[in-house]
């Protein structure tokens, strides 16, 4: 962990996990090759361990669609959608198809990995989150806007959302990452691009 995101947990309470998007497989031999595993399940894992997930690792659809690994589970997702919450196909379809989705699909994920990161992601109380969009409003200016789902809460709208819009994003999470990423009751999931940790850590600006 670099200094900036050390500072930045101390000041600001929590874990936060590092995300980077390979567009090339890193050289390292000292992270942790999962598989069988959904990604908001490997966040939590990572904080043991660095990890790199590939596509073929993944083991929810979500995950697979939203990261640009396989286009064609769009379709299972939207019936799934049906069938569990009892919804029209056209309005499972429009949930999926406003859901944050990579065109160019990365090679891996690395998380917590040494590389300079995209990203961080954490599952914070309400009281932390209030205390970083005070200083983001005192920063900005402005208020911080939101689009929330309940659908692919942590790999979709949280990470893929962070990296394409280079923006904090926040969740409530969905029904998978709550039980499998163990996101407790009072924790909701938050996205920081790593650009704009010098917004809450002025005094390393020089080092994002």
């Amino acid at each position: 962990m670099n200094k900036t995101i050390r500072q930045f947990e101390d000041k600001f309470g929590g874990v936060w996990t590092t995300v980077k998007f390979y567009k090339e497989m890193p050289d390292s031999f000292d992270y942790r090759i999962m598989e069988g595993v959904r990604f908001c399940e490997a966040i939590v894992k990572a904080r043991l361990l660095p990890v790199i997930l590939k596509g073929s690792d993944i083991s929810c659809m979500g995950a697979k669609y939203t990261f640009g690994w396989n286009h064609r589970v769009g379709k299972e997702i939207i019936k799934a959608c049906c069938k569990k919450r009892d919804i029209s196909f056209d309005t499972a379809k429009s949930i999926l198809l406003a859901t944050p989705q990579l065109k160019i699909p990365p090679v891996a994920i690395g998380l917590n990995t040494d590389d300079k990161p995209d990203l961080l992601i954490s599952y914070p109380q309400p009281e932390q989150l209030m205390n970083l969009l005070k200083v983001f409003q005192q920063y900005k200016g402005e208020n911080l806007t939101v689009s929330l789902s309940s659908i692919m809460g942590v790999c979709g709208n949280v990470a893929v959302k962070t990296y394409l819009e280079g923006r904090i994003s926040i969740s409530f999470g969905c029904d998978d990452s709550r039980e499998y990423g163990h996101i407790s009751r009072d924790r909701l999931a938050v996205g920081i691009p790593y650009s704009e940790l010098s917004i809450f850590v002025p005094a390393l600006i020089s080092e994002t």
